[in-house]
């Protein structure tokens, strides 16, 4: 599958890939490891009314556009009672679709979220429009022009010989650790910003910063840059605001963890490929 990231389509195509989103989940079609996202001339195949689409890109050479249902559209079912189609929110759908199209389907959540809640210019109020050139929208009174909204976000991996650091965040409803993370504040570097999270959600400092990778993450606009560290120095004393649970794991006493979609459990394997269970 080749995916070319695209903001004006220059070809009509016969048929093209529709990521459609009810709220923040996709429609598509089967089940199991069978997922298929619709091929349309248009959503009104479906018997479905959108918003405004956007144009995301190409895959394989046909056009994939994204927009939202309207929330007043019901679900279609054939002559015989079956639903045509399922709404999954996207991570649930990762292990069957795969990271290649979890990538392409969390850009489409992205567009569409972002080109629905941009409508006004927050200088003057008037409307946007947009862009004629790149994705953005432009103020159609003072010209503001403003651009996909991306929050970058630190993760970060901290070892302790051959122990990781593993942390229950109070929002995880399902007995889930992950690593530390948290949002980059005005003014700080990501080293800065790793520092500072990881002293005030566990009371430890933290040493050897070295990048990792970075992932987009589109629940609902991060952009995750993920490190790793070394324990320095401090004793584990979790916030209760929003870490109520914190420890040093080896790779055989591992709870329940992330998604393999997310950079966080990315950095979890390669931990465990360093420091296998001995």
């Amino acid at each position: 599958m080749t995916f070319v990231p695209g903001v004006f389509c220059d070809k009509k195509e016969e048929r093209s890939y529709w990521f459609l989103f009810k709220k923040d989940k996709v429609l598509y079609f089967g089940k199991d490891n069978d997922i298929r996202f619709p091929e349309l001339l248009s959503p009104s195949e479906l018997g479905l009314k959108t918003t405004e689409p956007q144009f995301i890109g190409t895959i394989d050479g046909k056009s994939a556009f994204t927009a939202q249902v309207f929330d007043t559209e019901e679900i279609y079912y054939n002559c015989c009672g079956v639903a045509q189609y399922t709404y999954s929110g996207l991570r649930e759908l990762y292990t069957q679709i795969g990271r290649e199209m979890f990538t392409i389907v969390g850009r489409a959540l992205h567009i569409c979220r972002w080109h629905e809640s941009w409508k006004f210019c927050p200088t003057c109020g008037a409307p946007m429009e947009d862009s004629k050139t790149e994705r953005a929208k432009v103020c159609t009174r003072c010209g503001r022009i403003d651009y996909p909204v991306l929050s970058p976000a630190v993760i970060t991996a901290v070892t302790k010989g051959d122990k990781l650091l593993l942390a229950h965040n109070v929002r995880f409803t399902d007995g889930r650790y992950s690593i530390i993370a948290g949002f980059v504040e005005s003014g700080e570097s990501a080293e800065d910003a790793i520092r500072r999270e990881i002293m005030e959600e566990v009371g430890i400092k933290v040493k050897n910063i070295r990048y990792f990778g970075s992932q987009s993450w589109p629940f609902p606009n991060s952009f995750m840059l993920g490190f790793t560290a070394e324990y320095d120095s401090g004793e584990l004393k979790p916030d209760g605001v929003e870490i109520d649970k914190a420890g040093w794991f080896a790779s055989d006493q591992f709870p329940n963890l992330p998604s393999f979609a997310s950079i966080s459990r990315a950095l979890i394997e390669d931990f465990k490929e360093k420091h296998p269970a001995k």
